[in-house]
C-alpha cells in the first residue's frame, strides 16, 4: 500500500534561494523548488513525472517566474488552461533523455492548441505521449488536421515569461521551437511583438531535435547581465 512517505515530493518545502551550479548541459541544482502540480489555470502534464520520477523542480527564481506568468496569462486569457511539462530533478543533473535541464533554469511547456470550437482538452491528458505528437508545416496535428498549435497564445506566453523573469532577476535566454514553424509563430499579433522583442530562438537544430520541438517549446532562463 502506498503511503504519503512514498512520494517525497508531497512533503517537500520550498524555502530559501536556489543555486545553479555549472551549465545547462552539465551541472546541478542546489535547493531546488518544486512547482505546484496544478493551479487555477495550469497543471503538470504527468502524474508519473511529478510524483514518481520527481522531474518538476526548478530554480527558485524560475519558480516565481513561471507562477507569476501563469497569473498574468489568466488575466489575458481567462478561459485558457496551460500545461507545463518536464523541468528538472531536485538536485539537478541530467534527467534522461534530456541533455540539458540540469541546473533548474530550463522548462518545457506544452504547445497550446486550438480548434474551430476552442481549445481541445483531450491532448492535455496524454502524459509522456504528448512529447510524441507531431504537427505539419502549418502547425496542424497530423492525427487530426482540425487541431492546430495556437501560435498567438504561445507567443504571448513567451513574452510574459520574459517580462516576469526580469522581475525576478532573470531573462529568457533561449527558446527551442521547431524552426519550420517560426514563420507561423511570428505572423500572429503576439508573434510580431515577440519577434520585435528580440528573444533568441534556436536557429539550427538537428533533425531529431527539430522534430521533437513542435508539441512543446523549451525555454532556458539566465541571470540578467
Amino acid at each position: 500500500m502506498l503511503v504519503l512517505s512514498s512520494y517525497p515530493q508531497v512533503t517537500h518545502r520550498n524555502q530559501g534561494e536556489s543555486q545553479a551550479v555549472g551549465d545547462y548541459g552539465r551541472g546541478r541544482l542546489v535547493n531546488g523548488y518544486l512547482l505546484p502540480r496544478r493551479g487555477p489555470n495550469f497543471r503538470c502534464y504527468s502524474w508519473l513525472s511529478y510524483y514518481v520520477l520527481g522531474r518538476e523542480y526548478v530554480h527558485s527564481r524560475v519558480y516565481h517566474t513561471v507562477l507569476d506568468a501563469y497569473q498574468e496569462m489568466a488575466r489575458q486569457y481567462p478561459q485558457r488552461q496551460f500545461v507545463y511539462m518536464e523541468t528538472g530533478r531536485k538536485r539537478g543533473g541530467r534527467p534522461w533523455p534530456h541533455r540539458t535541464h540540469q541546473i533548474g533554469l530550463s522548462v518545457d511547456f506544452m504547445s497550446p492548441l486550438r480548434t474551430a470550437g476552442g481549445a481541445p482538452k483531450y491532448y492535455e491528458g496524454l502524459g509522456f505521449a504528448r512529447y510524441l505528437l507531431n504537427f505539419d508545416g502549418q502547425g496542424r496535428a497530423r492525427l487530426n488536421r482540425e487541431v492546430s498549435i495556437d501560435f498567438d497564445v504561445l507567443a504571448a506566453h513567451v513574452l510574459v515569461l520574459d517580462r516576469q523573469a526580469r522581475r525576478h532577476g532573470l531573462r529568457v535566454s533561449k527558446v527551442i521551437f521547431n524552426t519550420g514553424l517560426k514563420d507561423e509563430l511570428f505572423a500572429t499579433k503576439s508573434g510580431q511583438k515577440l519577434k520585435a522583442a528580440g528573444i533568441y530562438f534556436a536557429q539550427q537544430l538537428t533533425p531529431t531535435l527539430n522534430r521533437l520541438h513542435d508539441d512543446h517549446y523549451h525555454v532556458d532562463f539566465a541571470p540578467l547581465p
